[in-house]
Protein backbone atom coordinates (compact mmCIF):
# COMPACT_ATOMS: atom_id res chain seq x y z
CA UNK A 1 0.00 0.00 0.00
CA UNK A 2 0.97 3.41 -0.88
CA UNK A 3 0.54 6.35 2.01
CA UNK A 4 0.21 9.93 0.20
CA UNK A 5 -0.42 12.17 3.49
CA UNK A 6 2.10 12.17 6.94
CA UNK A 7 4.29 13.23 8.83
CA UNK A 8 6.96 11.17 9.65
CA UNK A 9 10.25 13.54 9.52
CA UNK A 10 12.09 14.35 12.34
CA UNK A 11 11.38 17.84 14.44
CA UNK A 12 9.96 19.20 11.55
CA UNK A 13 6.43 19.78 12.49
CA UNK A 14 4.18 18.11 14.76
CA UNK A 15 5.04 14.63 13.96
CA UNK A 16 7.94 12.83 15.75
CA UNK A 17 10.59 14.64 17.66
CA UNK A 18 13.25 11.66 18.15
CA UNK A 19 14.98 9.29 16.06
CA UNK A 20 13.20 6.17 18.16
CA UNK A 21 9.70 7.32 17.39
CA UNK A 22 10.40 8.06 13.71
CA UNK A 23 11.68 4.40 13.63
CA UNK A 24 9.00 3.28 15.98
CA UNK A 25 5.70 4.88 13.33
CA UNK A 26 8.04 3.69 10.54
CA UNK A 27 7.64 -0.28 11.65
CA UNK A 28 3.88 0.65 12.36
CA UNK A 29 3.49 1.57 8.76
CA UNK A 30 5.06 -1.49 7.30
CA UNK A 31 2.84 -3.52 10.03
CA UNK A 32 -0.11 -1.85 7.98
CA UNK A 33 1.35 -3.18 4.81
CA UNK A 34 2.64 0.24 3.34
CA UNK A 35 5.84 -0.19 1.04
CA UNK A 36 5.98 3.69 -0.05
CA UNK A 37 5.22 6.49 1.98
CA UNK A 38 5.52 10.54 0.70
CA UNK A 39 6.31 12.73 3.57
CA UNK A 40 3.88 15.93 4.00
CA UNK A 41 5.48 18.02 6.70
CA UNK A 42 3.37 21.18 7.36
CA UNK A 43 3.56 24.42 5.61
CA UNK A 44 2.63 27.65 6.31
CA UNK A 45 0.83 26.20 9.16
CA UNK A 46 0.95 27.91 12.33
CA UNK A 47 4.27 28.45 13.04
CA UNK A 48 5.41 25.05 10.69
CA UNK A 49 7.36 26.93 7.06
CA UNK A 50 9.10 24.05 5.93
CA UNK A 51 10.70 25.31 2.26
CA UNK A 52 11.97 22.64 0.23
CA UNK A 53 15.59 22.96 1.57
CA UNK A 54 14.70 21.69 4.89
CA UNK A 55 12.83 19.13 3.97
CA UNK A 56 15.90 17.57 1.43
CA UNK A 57 17.55 17.78 4.72
CA UNK A 58 15.49 15.86 6.59
CA UNK A 59 14.69 13.25 3.95
CA UNK A 60 18.63 12.46 4.14
CA UNK A 61 18.35 11.99 7.36
CA UNK A 62 15.42 10.00 7.36
CA UNK A 63 16.31 7.72 4.34
CA UNK A 64 19.53 7.06 6.21
CA UNK A 65 17.97 5.88 9.24
CA UNK A 66 15.92 3.52 7.26
CA UNK A 67 18.89 1.98 5.75
CA UNK A 68 20.71 1.60 9.40
CA UNK A 69 17.50 0.06 10.93
CA UNK A 70 17.10 -2.21 7.55
CA UNK A 71 13.09 -0.80 7.19
CA UNK A 72 11.44 -2.51 4.30
CA UNK A 73 10.07 0.94 3.38
CA UNK A 74 10.80 3.68 0.53
CA UNK A 75 10.09 7.10 1.91
CA UNK A 76 9.30 10.58 -0.84
CA UNK A 77 9.27 13.88 -0.09
CA UNK A 78 5.86 16.76 -0.43
CA UNK A 79 4.80 19.10 1.70
CA UNK A 80 0.74 19.50 3.50
CA UNK A 81 0.74 23.07 2.19
CA UNK A 82 -1.79 25.11 4.24
CA UNK A 83 -3.47 27.11 1.40
CA UNK A 84 -2.05 30.71 0.64
CA UNK A 85 -1.62 33.45 -1.69
CA UNK A 86 2.18 32.50 -2.30
CA UNK A 87 1.52 29.13 -3.03
CA UNK A 88 1.60 29.25 -6.78
CA UNK A 89 4.73 31.06 -7.11
CA UNK A 90 6.58 28.87 -4.06
CA UNK A 91 5.86 26.05 -6.42
CA UNK A 92 6.96 27.52 -9.45
CA UNK A 93 10.16 28.95 -7.67
CA UNK A 94 10.73 25.63 -6.31
CA UNK A 95 10.16 26.76 -2.69
CA UNK A 96 7.57 23.92 -2.20
CA UNK A 97 7.26 20.61 -3.55
CA UNK A 98 4.56 18.80 -4.78
CA UNK A 99 3.71 14.95 -4.18
CA UNK A 100 6.79 13.18 -4.97
CA UNK A 101 7.84 16.23 -7.39
CA UNK A 102 4.62 14.98 -9.56
CA UNK A 103 1.55 17.23 -10.78
CA UNK A 104 -0.21 16.87 -7.50
CA UNK A 105 -0.05 19.17 -4.82
CA UNK A 106 -1.42 18.35 -1.38
CA UNK A 107 -3.69 21.42 0.16
CA UNK A 108 -4.71 22.11 3.32
CA UNK A 109 -7.69 24.06 4.71
CA UNK A 110 -8.17 25.44 8.06
CA UNK A 111 -10.14 23.39 10.21
CA UNK A 112 -12.59 26.29 10.73
CA UNK A 113 -12.52 28.46 7.50
CA UNK A 114 -12.52 27.77 4.01
CA UNK A 115 -10.65 31.44 2.29
CA UNK A 116 -12.85 33.55 -0.09
CA UNK A 117 -10.02 33.08 -2.82
CA UNK A 118 -10.12 29.35 -2.76
CA UNK A 119 -11.66 29.09 -6.13
CA UNK A 120 -9.75 31.48 -7.96
CA UNK A 121 -6.33 29.92 -6.42
CA UNK A 122 -7.01 26.21 -7.07
CA UNK A 123 -7.71 27.83 -10.63
CA UNK A 124 -4.77 29.23 -10.98
CA UNK A 125 -3.21 25.82 -9.58
CA UNK A 126 -4.58 23.66 -12.41
CA UNK A 127 -3.86 26.52 -15.19
CA UNK A 128 -0.13 25.99 -14.14
CA UNK A 129 -0.32 22.39 -14.26
CA UNK A 130 -0.86 21.18 -10.97
CA UNK A 131 -4.03 18.80 -9.46
CA UNK A 132 -4.57 20.37 -5.91
CA UNK A 133 -5.59 17.47 -3.50
CA UNK A 134 -7.94 18.79 -0.66
CA UNK A 135 -6.45 17.16 2.57
CA UNK A 136 -9.09 15.88 4.87
CA UNK A 137 -12.38 17.93 3.86
CA UNK A 138 -14.06 15.82 6.31
CA UNK A 139 -12.42 17.62 9.33
CA UNK A 140 -12.81 20.98 7.64
CA UNK A 141 -16.11 22.65 9.55
CA UNK A 142 -17.38 24.96 6.66
CA UNK A 143 -17.11 21.97 4.45
CA UNK A 144 -19.11 19.57 6.85
CA UNK A 145 -21.94 22.24 6.78
CA UNK A 146 -22.02 23.00 3.23
CA UNK A 147 -20.28 19.92 1.35
CA UNK A 148 -21.65 21.39 -1.75
CA UNK A 149 -18.37 23.80 -1.45
CA UNK A 150 -16.60 20.40 -2.03
CA UNK A 151 -18.87 19.86 -4.58
CA UNK A 152 -17.85 22.84 -6.61
CA UNK A 153 -14.14 22.33 -5.90
CA UNK A 154 -13.83 18.83 -7.05
CA UNK A 155 -16.51 19.72 -10.09
CA UNK A 156 -14.10 22.06 -11.23
CA UNK A 157 -10.78 19.41 -10.96
CA UNK A 158 -9.52 18.67 -7.67
CA UNK A 159 -9.66 15.79 -5.92
CA UNK A 160 -9.76 15.16 -2.08
CA UNK A 161 -8.19 12.86 0.39
CA UNK A 162 -9.81 11.77 3.46
CA UNK A 163 -8.21 10.59 6.81
CA UNK A 164 -7.91 6.47 7.59
CA UNK A 165 -8.76 7.37 11.19
CA UNK A 166 -12.18 8.86 9.94
CA UNK A 167 -12.89 6.08 8.08
CA UNK A 168 -12.11 3.41 10.73
CA UNK A 169 -14.41 6.09 13.51
CA UNK A 170 -11.25 6.41 15.75
CA UNK A 171 -12.27 11.09 14.85
CA UNK A 172 -15.77 10.28 16.01
CA UNK A 173 -19.13 8.07 13.96
CA UNK A 174 -19.73 11.40 12.61
CA UNK A 175 -16.77 11.82 10.98
CA UNK A 176 -17.03 8.11 9.82
CA UNK A 177 -20.23 8.72 8.16
CA UNK A 178 -19.23 11.87 6.38
CA UNK A 179 -15.97 10.32 4.83
CA UNK A 180 -17.73 7.20 3.59
CA UNK A 181 -20.60 9.45 2.22
CA UNK A 182 -18.05 11.25 0.47
CA UNK A 183 -16.44 8.79 -1.04
CA UNK A 184 -19.49 7.31 -2.30
CA UNK A 185 -20.60 10.30 -3.91
CA UNK A 186 -17.47 10.49 -5.74
CA UNK A 187 -16.21 13.55 -3.70
CA UNK A 188 -13.04 12.13 -2.13
CA UNK A 189 -10.65 9.87 -4.27
CA UNK A 190 -7.72 8.37 -1.99
CA UNK A 191 -6.65 7.46 1.78
CA UNK A 192 -3.81 8.56 3.70
CA UNK A 193 -2.67 8.45 7.21
CA UNK A 194 -2.11 11.64 8.35
CA UNK A 195 0.28 9.77 10.48
CA UNK A 196 1.81 11.77 13.23
CA UNK A 197 2.53 9.03 16.50
CA UNK A 198 2.17 5.53 17.06
CA UNK A 199 -0.38 6.26 19.49
CA UNK A 200 -2.28 9.68 19.10
CA UNK A 201 -2.18 9.65 15.44
CA UNK A 202 -0.92 6.27 13.89
CA UNK A 203 -1.12 4.61 10.51
CA UNK A 204 -4.67 3.10 10.54
CA UNK A 205 -4.40 2.41 6.59
CA UNK A 206 -4.91 -1.09 6.42
CA UNK A 207 -8.39 -0.85 8.90
CA UNK A 208 -9.44 2.05 6.65
CA UNK A 209 -9.64 -0.20 3.69
CA UNK A 210 -11.13 -3.01 5.46
CA UNK A 211 -13.92 -0.23 6.74
CA UNK A 212 -14.72 0.66 2.87
CA UNK A 213 -14.18 -2.83 1.54
CA UNK A 214 -17.30 -3.46 4.29
CA UNK A 215 -19.31 -1.16 3.93
CA UNK A 216 -19.03 0.35 -0.10
CA UNK A 217 -17.78 -2.35 -1.73
CA UNK A 218 -14.18 -3.87 -2.85
CA UNK A 219 -14.60 -1.50 -6.06
CA UNK A 220 -14.04 1.58 -4.24
CA UNK A 221 -11.34 0.42 -2.59
CA UNK A 222 -9.43 -1.06 -5.66
CA UNK A 223 -9.94 2.84 -6.60
CA UNK A 224 -8.99 4.31 -3.80
CA UNK A 225 -5.62 2.06 -3.57
CA UNK A 226 -5.19 2.48 -7.42
CA UNK A 227 -5.32 6.72 -7.13
CA UNK A 228 -2.63 6.36 -4.33
CA UNK A 229 -0.04 4.82 -6.62
CA UNK A 230 -1.13 7.13 -9.05
CA UNK A 231 -0.20 10.21 -7.60
CA UNK A 232 3.18 8.80 -6.18
CA UNK A 233 3.93 7.65 -10.10
CA UNK A 234 2.67 10.90 -11.55
CA UNK A 235 0.26 9.25 -13.31
CA UNK A 236 -3.81 10.05 -14.06
CA UNK A 237 -6.33 9.39 -10.92
CA UNK A 238 -9.55 7.80 -11.97
CA UNK A 239 -12.05 10.11 -10.90
CA UNK A 240 -15.89 9.54 -11.68
CA UNK A 241 -19.15 12.57 -11.71
CA UNK A 242 -19.43 14.07 -8.21
CA UNK A 243 -22.62 13.75 -6.58
CA UNK A 244 -24.05 16.46 -4.01
CA UNK A 245 -24.57 14.75 -0.17
CA UNK A 246 -25.57 15.84 2.91
CA UNK A 247 -23.90 15.72 5.95
CA UNK A 248 -24.68 15.10 9.69
CA UNK A 249 -24.76 18.30 10.89
CA UNK A 250 -27.26 19.36 7.78
CA UNK A 251 -29.47 16.53 8.63
CA UNK A 252 -29.26 17.04 12.41
CA UNK A 253 -30.40 21.27 11.69
CA UNK A 254 -33.38 19.98 9.90
CA UNK A 255 -34.45 17.42 12.18
CA UNK A 256 -33.91 20.46 14.71
CA UNK A 257 -35.85 23.06 12.64
CA UNK A 258 -38.83 20.69 11.83
CA UNK A 259 -39.08 20.11 15.54
CA UNK A 260 -40.09 23.36 16.28
CA UNK A 261 -43.42 23.05 14.79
Amino acid sequence: MIDIHNHVLIGIDDGPQTEEAAVALLKQAIDNGITNIIATPHHHSGAFLNPRIKIVEKMEELTKIIEDHQLDIKVHPGQEIRINGDMVSELQSGVSIPLNQSQYVLVEFSFTEVPNYVEKLLYDLQMKGYVPVIAHPERCKPIIKDPDRLYEIVEKGAIAQITASSITGALGQNLKETSLAMIQNNLAHVISSDAHSTEIRPFLLKEAYKVVAEELGENFTEVLQFNADAILHNKEVKVKAPQKMKTHYQTKKKKKFLGLF
